[in-house]
């Protein structure tokens, strides 16, 4: 009868810690996105990292979208910030892990706070173009952000 009982709890014991196990990974086990492009004026805009959604929001690579659209970016790691400018017009700096920013040298709020991954900075895409002056649309169907601006030459 101990026996018996024994044998029944180190079977509980071991389903448990399988189940357990089982969630465990599938929590940290990584999701499989579809891949998401952005078009530039009619034409494909290659990122050097995939781009990357979050709670519907799309990040992508800082200085990949800054320059295409006429700006630049540049990571500052005393301050954890992120400077996004275009001509002398335009600057907005952006600190990691916070939506408090500096628009024009005022104080302001961005809906999404840049992400720093390996090697680059991640920004959301629809905020970042529409601020450096591009239209955008998203087309669900094709998974494509589609970004309108005038390029000077």
């Amino acid at each position: 009868m101990q026996r018996k009982v024994s044998t029944m709890l180190l079977t509980a014991a071991l389903l448990t810690g399988s189940v357990a196990a089982t969630a465990a990974f599938a929590q940290s086990a990584p999701v499989q996105q579809q891949k998401i492009t952005v078009n530039l004026n009619g034409k494909e805009l290659p990122f050097p990292q995939d781009i990357v959604t979050e709670n519907g929001v799309a990040y992508v690579n800082a200085s990949t979208l800054a320059i295409a659209l006429g700006g630049s970016a540049a990571w500052d790691t005393m301050s954890e910030s992120l400077l996004v400018a275009k001509d002398s017009k335009y600057a907005l700096r952006m600190y990691q892990n916070s939506t408090f920013a500096y628009k024009n040298g005022k104080e302001a709020r961005v809906p999404y706070a840049p992400r720093v991954t390996t090697g680059a900075v991640l920004v959301p895409l629809v905020y970042i173009a529409q601020e450096l002056g591009a239209k955008v649309s998203y087309d669900a169907k094709k998974l494509t952000y589609n970004l309108t601006i005038e390029i000077k030459s």
